[in-house]
């Protein structure tokens, strides 16, 4: 039989391997097995940011973020045509870079519903998206029909990981 020292010893060293071998939770091993690839990339990208940084991040396929904006021509402010259609892809690339924005950073949903006695008085949802988005490149700006435009803006999964960077890192 060990004396106390060596048993101690012996469950130290028992113990220690186990300890090496567990490691924080990583994203990909959330994913659900239809995960799209844009998920998987998501995944893979969160892992290498909060992974342990002596282990090099699994590569990651080239995945664009897109975000898409559609406005409407006609409900534009401006004195002629041509200065609605400039307003109107100007809104269109506001909408897309929320939409990048939301994918990237996320959204917060705030909601209330009232009852008064038991009948539903009110119910409001409100959704905020807030963040940065530098490098947004535009891919295409399109007509749709005669009173619409729809814009299309993409950043490389790299522009992606340094915007959250500079995030958690607080600018």
């Amino acid at each position: 039989m060990p004396m106390p020292a060596c048993r101690s010893a012996l469950l130290f060293l028992m113990i220690l391997p186990l300890g090496a071998c567990m490691s924080a939770p990583r994203a990909v091993d959330a994913l659900p097995e239809d995960a799209s690839p844009r998920t998987e990339a998501v995944a893979k990208l969160k892992d290498g940011l909060t992974g342990d940084p002596v282990v090099a991040a699994p590569a990651v396929p080239v995945v664009q973020f897109t975000g898409l904006g559609l406005s409407q021509v006609s409900k534009q402010p401006g004195a002629s045509t041509n200065e609605k259609r400039l307003m109107a892809i100007r809104a269109a690339r506001m909408e897309a870079l929320r939409d990048l924005t939301e994918q990237i950073h996320g959204i917060r949903i705030n909601s209330e519903t009232v009852l008064r006695d038991q009948v539903l008085r009110s119910d409001s949802v409100r959704g905020l998206v807030e963040g940065e988005i530098r490098g947004a490149r535009t891919l295409r700006i399109t007509p749709k029909g005669s009173d619409s435009f729809e814009v299309v803006l993409a950043l490389d999964p790299d522009t992606v990981a340094y915007i959250l960077r500079a995030a958690r890192q607080g600018g």
